[in-house]
């Protein structure tokens, strides 16, 4: 669609970039902790809530970098600013953080069957109402993927009379236009959001180009409503690649492959309702429909090539929701179905072999909340999902035979939790169990002797025991969020990009039994009326438990992170927010046995103002102010040339929105 197509399809947008200086709420209505909208004060879950307030004031213009600021997650971008190819790690799973960190948008999910990267720009930023993370173990309600934890997009449904338009330039040649127009009445709502942004890119072959088109609309009954969601997105890059370590510290944006990029489009489609089929019974239910296409061109001076790859993926999603009581105790059950299917192919056009893959998995799941006492509340839960997975590789001359296979596994995950809570502060104590089965792309390997086999039933699924305390607390001008989490898992896993225990380069294998634990904590200090002080820390002990790499660390899982934020809110002249941003030393991707040089720890300082000048908003956005030059992720090459890809260096954006009256 040409661009100028794409300017006319922008509604009205950007929500108000007001600051958010307000405190740990310890009754935050959520809807991941059941699936339902409820107070998360009952859960025996570490959930955290990002408010529209605190995504329009920070300094960050992706959701990755917006998630940055939250104890235990960890963000590795590749190419820039913008959340090109970016992933999210809960919890120590290093390279499988997005295989085990599952994204959904409005309880759908987004990760693809096979290992492919979230494309962020497809969620227009003004479309965000809040943003749910669950830490640790989701299983039970979420299944598969959700080992890590559990991140929640849920957008705007209001349906309230606004409208309002963003301009944006910035560094490296960006541009941003951003829509949004919204409407309703007594039984009816929608709204539309829109985004387009394009940028050269700090490195050569980096620039980028997006749009997204986003909304939904809906008919409001006395019992509930009916509603659909949808959203329509594409996005191209250049793929600069990686460097060698003499490059990232003196040419760091060059480009190993100046003339690689990709191409990405799709659609999402969500028709679903909710409704009361008695006082204490809800019921709710979704079908979705997404479809991604993505073309690659690699060209000289790499080996040329041409892929195309297509995926789709359904879902349906009933569930019920029942307020039975229990005796003379208040109890809730939350009982669903969760069916999913996705399909994906990919063509080589000539250069490899063709490969095609299908899912398709079957749930139940039960849930229930029952409150011993007012403050005291006892939950459980339970899961079981079949997963039926195949997968085919066609014949190519220069790879042999055709490759073909199936494997279905069944897996179980419980939940057991206490929870108690008073007006100013609530703790809790959990344990269960959690798992992840191989990805599609992850059932085709390579034996030692490097020919292509059927790894999937060989791959067994991954299984952890999670065990988990906390607390959280909101007493005069400070509050809090405390955890400390301990996982042990079998069969973890992992990817392997260097030969190593007589697995062949690029196989998938399980790995040696193994324990990630550690701390989040989080703080708020509201230091006088009008500036506040955040602060987030991470310690993550993500290791080998025994066997050949016994002690050794998982590599690309840094052991601190660190973030602190001020907001100073002067009224008439404006609000202020700075960002400090440290990530400690980490081993590269395929360390295993902890003995090449760590990348190095790094700090970076980001800062934002608004002036609110009614109707008119200005924003302004500066990133890595110090110029810092370091490298969030690097790969050990089988050639033992280490990969590293830069992070972008200073970068100021600034942004004027027009609100409609």
């Amino acid at each position: 669609m040409k661009r100028s197509t794409i300017a006319s399809l922008i509604g009205l947008v950007f929500a108000s970039p007001t600051f958010a200086t307000e405190t740990i709420n310890l009754n935050d209505v959520v809807v991941s902790s059941n699936r339902f909208s409820e107070s998360n004060a009952s859960s025996a879950t570490n959930i955290k809530v990002i408010s529209k307030e605190e995504i329009m004031s920070s300094p960050a213009i992706s959701i990755p970098d917006i998630l940055r600021m939250q104890a235990g997650l960890n963000i590795t971008s590749l190419y820039g600013n913008q959340g090109i190819d970016a992933s999210i790690d809960s919890r120590g799973f290093g390279d499988a953080g997005l295989s085990n960190t599952l994204i959904l948008l409005d309880g759908q999910r987004l990760n693809t069957i096979d290992s492919s990267s979230i494309q962020w720009a497809s969620i227009p930023l003004a479309a965000i109402d809040h943003i749910e993370i669950i830490s640790g173990g989701g299983s039970v309600l979420y299944g598969d993927r959700a080992a890590g934890g559990v991140i929640n997009i849920i957008t705007d449904k209001s349906g309230k009379s606004a409208a309002s338009l963003t301009a944006g330039i910035g560094s490296y040649g960006y541009k941003s236009l951003d829509g949004y127009a919204s409407e309703g009445s007594e039984n009816l709502y929608f709204n539309t959001f829109a985004h387009t942004s394009d940028s050269n890119g700090w490195r050569k072959n980096s620039a980028n180009k997006q749009w997204a088109l986003s909304g939904s609309g809906g008919l409001l009954f006395n019992a509930g409503d009916a509603f659909v969601d949808y959203s329509v997105y594409h996005a191209e890059n250049g793929q600069p690649g990686s460097v060698t370590i003499a490059q990232l510290q003196n040419n760091p944006r060059i480009a190993i492959h100046p003339l690689d990029s990709q191409v990405k489009d799709g659609f999402r489609i969500r028709p679903g309702f909710k409704t009361k089929l008695a006082d204490n019974v809800e019921f709710a239910a979704e079908i979705s429909l997404a479809q991604e296409t993505q073309h690659v061109d690699i060209l000289p001076p790499s080996s040329p090539r041409v892929l195309d790859r297509n995926v789709n993926t359904y879902s349906f999603t009933p569930r019920v929701k029942w307020a039975h009581g229990l005796g003379a105790l208040s109890s809730t059950s939350v009982f669903g179905i969760d069916f999913y299917k996705g399909q994906v192919e990919v063509n080589n056009n000539g250069t490899d072999p063709n490969v095609k893959a299908d899912q398709n998995s079957q749930a139940v799941y039960l849930q229930n909340i029952t409150s011993i006492t007012k403050s005291l509340d006892f939950n459980s839960g339970l899961r079981l999902q079949r997963m039926r997975q195949q997968a085919d590789q066609a014949a190519f001359s220069s790879w042999g035979a055709e490759v073909t296979g199936s494997a279905v596994n069944t897996k179980t995950a419980y939940d057991l939790g206490l929870s108690y809570h008073q007006t100013s502060w609530s703790t809790y104590a959990k344990i269960g169990s959690s798992f992840r089965f191989a990805n599609t792309d992850e059932l085709l390997g390579y034996n030692d002797y490097g020919d292509a086999v059927f790894t999937g039933n060989i791959i067994k699924p991954q299984t952890a025991i999670n065990k988990e305390i906390g607390v959280a607390f909101n007493q005069n001008n400070i509050d809090g969020k405390l955890a400390l989490y301990h996982m042990d898992l079998k069969n973890e896993i992992s990817f392997l990009s260097t030969l190593s225990q007589g697995y062949f380069f690029g196989s998938n294998i399980n790995l040696d039994p193994t324990t990630h634990q550690g701390l989040e904590a989080e703080f708020g200090w509201q230091i006088i009326s009008n500036i506040k002080a955040k602060f987030s820390y991470a310690f993550t002990d993500a290791k080998f438990k025994s066997s050949t790499y016994e002690g050794k660390l998982i590599p690309s899982v840094p052991t601190n992170t660190a973030h602190t934020q001020i907001l100073w809110d002067t009224h008439q002249y404006g609000k202020y927010v700075a960002q400090l941003n440290y990530v400690g030393q980490r081993y590269i991707s395929g360390d295993f046995t902890n003995t090449v040089d760590k990348l190095p720890s790094y700090t970076t300082l980001d800062l934002r103002a608004n002036w609110d000048l009614k109707p008119i908003i200005l924003s302004l956005s500066a990133l890595n102010v110090t110029n810092k030059i370091y490298s969030p992720y690097a790969v050990l090459s089988s050639q033992h040339i280490n990969a590293y890809y830069p992070a972008d260096s200073r970068a100021i954006y600034f942004s004027a929105r027009y609100d409609f009256k």
